[in-house]
């Protein structure tokens, strides 16, 4: 499995884009049996009310054109049983949204998810391997290959090729950490402008609001009315709650 990683790896370094190494992986993934891909990346995977974050990448092969508008515009992905499985899960797994298997999904389906399970079951992607990918600094993603549902052994089979599933998941991921954009490693959930981003990073090391307009060369009413509006955008009571809200969403740095 070692050598399996380097293999992969160097077949990924020279690619300069995240869709060419995808369609790499997904040419490895098919011949795992897994007919289409699925990537996600959040800069943050959950709001302060625990409620999961629309990805800042999503990326399909080989699914249905329009998901990426069901998953991050309509909010199927925050009612996705497997994005949630997977927020809460370390080791890679295989789902199914067929009601007669004891699948990873059991505890999570519900009435909150029919629009998901009605789509996934509608589409073929009813079956599938996911892997979770707990980043540094906080960040989450996943890869997750699409089996046959209507294969008899479809579990069985993500089961036996987990293994390398995994592999390709870290290969994969390893080369996106190099090539995702900088404004893809912020949480597009709360959307400052640049000199609000500015005001509330200068709070966060600790200057005040008259500091920060010497140093900008503004008013301190004008850094007050930047501070008040990213405290507003953010659901802060305070600035001290705006800066530890704007660091949790990566949107500014100590």
């Amino acid at each position: 499995m070692h050598a399996d990683l380097l293999t992969i790896s160097r077949r990924l370094v020279g690619l300069p884009t995240l869709d060419a190494c995808l369609d790499t992986v997904q040419a490895s993934a098919d011949r795992l049996g897994c007919k289409a891909l699925i990537y996600d990346y959040a800069p943050v995977p959950l709001s302060h009310e625990g409620v999961l974050i629309t990805p800042s990448v999503f990326k399909v092969r080989n699914a249905p054109a329009d998901m990426q508008a069901f998953w991050c515009e309509r909010g199927y992905y925050q009612i996705d049983p497997v994005q949630q499985c997977a927020s809460r899960r370390a080791a890679p797994f295989v789902w199914s949204f067929r009601s007669e298997t004891r699948s990873a999904l059991r505890e999570y389906l519900g009435d909150s998810h029919r629009p998901v399970t009605c789509y996934v079951r509608d589409s073929g992607l009813a079956t599938g391997v996911t892997v979770p990918l707990h980043l540094p600094g906080g960040a989450f993603a996943t890869l997750t290959g699409i089996l046959d549902a209507d294969a008899p052994d479809a579990e069985a089979a993500g089961e036996a090729c987990l293994g390398a599933f995994l592999v390709l998941a870290h290969a994969f991921q390893a080369r996106a950490d190099e090539l995702l954009a900088p404004a893809e490693r912020r949480c597009g959930q709360i959307r400052l402008t640049p000199r609000e981003r500015e005001c509330l990073q200068y709070s966060a090391k600790g200057l005040t609001a008259k500091r920060i307009a010497a140093t900008l060369n503004r008013s301190t009413a004008t850094v007050n009315l930047h501070l008040n509006s990213a405290a507003r955008k953010l659901g802060a009571r305070n600035r001290v709650e705006a800066v530890v809200r704007g660091l949790h969403y990566r949107l500014v740095e100590l």
